[in-house]
C-alpha cells in the first residue's frame, strides 16, 4: 500500500509537468533533474510524512487496540473474578458442609459420649437412689408391719379389757345409755363390735356388747344384727328365753336406724319370715313388721306396703306395742293401702288399743266413711262402743 501511494503521489506530480518540447529538452535537462530531485526531495518528504501519518494511525490503533486489549482484559479479568468468586462460593458451601458434616458428627459423637457418660452418671445416681429408696420403703414397711403388730396387740388386749368389763356388768341391763355405769361409758366402740363379732365368745358377752352398741344408736352394728338374725333363721337349734328377749331387741333397735341399708335388710328379713315360714317365725315377725313399717315412714318408701298387709294376720298385738300399730295404719293411709287398715280391724279388732282403734277410723274415714259408719253401728249394736 505503501508503493502503491508513492506511485499515486509521483503520477499527481508528473500530470502538473507540461510535456518537454524539443527545443527546451537539453535547455532544461539540468532543470529536469533539479526538479526531479526536488521532487523525489519532496516524496521523501511526503513518504517521511506519510510514515509519520502511518506510524500515527498505527499508534492510534494501537493505542485502540491497547484500549481494546485492556477492556478485554478486564472484561476477561472479571469474569474470571466471577467465576472465581462463584467457584469459591461453591468451594466455600461445599467445605461448610462437610465442615458442618464433619462438626455434626462431632457433635453427636460427641453429644453420645456425653449423653452415655451423663447417662452412666444418672443411672448410677438413680440406681443407688433407689436402693436407697427400696431400703426406705423396706424399713418403712417394717415400722409399718411393727406397727400394725403393735395395734393388733392393743386392739386384742382392748378386747380383752372390754370382755372382762362386760361380765362385770352381766347382770345389768345396758339397754339404755343412761343406766350405763362409768366403765361401760368408757369403752370403745370398736372394742365393742370386735366382741359383738367374735362366735368364740359366751353368747351373753356377746350380746351385751350388742346392748351398749344399740343403747348409743351405732350404726356400724346394722351388718353384724343383720347377719345375725338371718343366721338364726337358718338354725334349728333351741333359743333360751334370755337370748330371745335380745333378740327381739335387736330387731326392735334395728327400726330406730332410718338407713337405706336397714330398710333394704329388714324387708328381706320380713320377706324370709312370710315365704319361708322358718321355725323362728313367730320369734321375730311381729317386731320385724313395726320396724319396717317405722324406718319406711321415716324414709317415705312404700314398696314395703303390700308385704306389710301380707302379714297383718299373724301380727301379736297387745297394749304395749299400740304406738308400733298406729305406725303401721299410717304406713297404710300414707302409701293408699287402705284396705290393710280394714285387716287391722278385721282382724285385730278385739285386741286393738282403744286409741288405735279411734285412730284407724280416722283415717280412714276419707278412704271409706261408708265401712266406719258401718263399723261405728255395729259396735254400738254389740254394746262394745259408747
Amino acid at each position: 500500500m505503501k508503493q502503491l501511494i508513492t506511485y499515486l503521489l509521483l503520477g499527481a506530480l508528473l500530470g502538473m509537468i507540461p510535456p518537454p518540447v524539443p527545443a527546451q529538452q537539453n535547455h532544461s535537462s539540468q532543470h529536469t533533474t533539479q526538479e526531479i530531485q526536488a521532487l523525489k526531495n519532496r516524496v521523501s518528504e511526503l513518504e517521511k510524512q506519510l510514515q509519520t501519518v502511518e506510524n500515527v494511525e498505527k499508534l492510534e490503533l494501537q493505542a485502540k487496540l491497547a484500549d481494546a486489549n485492556t477492556k478485554l482484559a478486564n472484561v476477561q479479568f472479571d469474569k474470571f473474578k466471577q467465576e472465581l468468586r462463584i467457584n469459591n462460593d461453591d468451594r466455600m458451601q461445599e467445605w461448610s458442609y462437610w465442615f458442618f458434616s464433619i462438626l455434626g458428627i462431632i457433635v453427636v459423637v460427641s453429644g453420645a459420649a456425653i449423653w452415655f457418660s451423663l447417662k452412666s452418671l444418672i443411672s448410677n445416681s438413680v440406681e443407688k437412689s433407689l436402693n436407697g429408696f427400696k431400703e426406705g420403703l423396706e424399713v418403712v414397711d417394717t415400722l409399718k408391719n411393727e406397727i400394725g403388730t403393735l395395734k393388733d396387740q392393743q386392739r386384742l388386749l382392748e378386747k380383752e379389757r372390754t370382755t372382762a368389763t362386760l361380765e362385770d356388768c352381766i347382770n345389768f341391763s345396758l339397754w339404755y345409755q343412761d343406766n350405763h355405769p362409768e366403765q361401760i361409758k368408757g369403752l370403745g366402740e370398736e372394742a365393742l363390735l370386735d366382741v359383738f363379732g367374735d362366735k368364740g365368745r359366751i353368747e351373753a358377752i356377746r350380746y351385751k356388747a350388742a346392748e351398749v352398741l344399740v343403747a348409743r344408736g351405732s350404726r356400724q352394728l346394722i351388718t353384724p344384727v343383720l347377719e345375725l338374725l338371718n343366721l338364726t333363721l337358718d338354725s334349728d337349734s333351741e333359743i333360751d328365753f334370755e337370748s330371745r328377749n335380745v333378740l327381739r331387741n335387736f330387731t326392735n333397735y334395728l327400726g330406730n336406724i332410718y338407713t337405706q341399708e336397714t330398710y333394704d335388710g329388714l324387708s328381706n328379713f320380713v320377706n324370709r319370715l312370710l315365704t319361708e315360714n322358718p321355725e323362728h317365725k313367730q320369734l321375730f315377725l311381729t317386731n320385724a313388721v313395726f320396724s319396717l313399717a317405722m324406718v319406711s315412714l321415716k324414709l317415705n318408701l312404700g314398696n314395703s306396703v303390700s308385704m306389710l298387709r301380707l302379714a297383718l294376720p299373724e301380727l301379736e298385738v297387745g297394749q304395749h306395742n299400740q304406738q308400733s300399730l298406729m305406725n303401721l295404719a299410717r304406713q297404710f293411709d300414707i302409701f293408699n293401702e287402705p284396705e290393710g287398715i280394714k285387716e287391722m280391724l278385721t282382724n285385730h279388732g278385739a285386741s286393738l288399743p282403744s286409741e288405735v282403734i279411734d285412730k284407724c277410723l280416722e283415717l280412714l274415714h276419707k278412704h271409706d266413711s261408708e265401712f266406719v259408719e258401718n263399723w261405728r253401728a255395729q259396735k254400738a249394736a254389740d254394746g262394745t262402743e259408747s
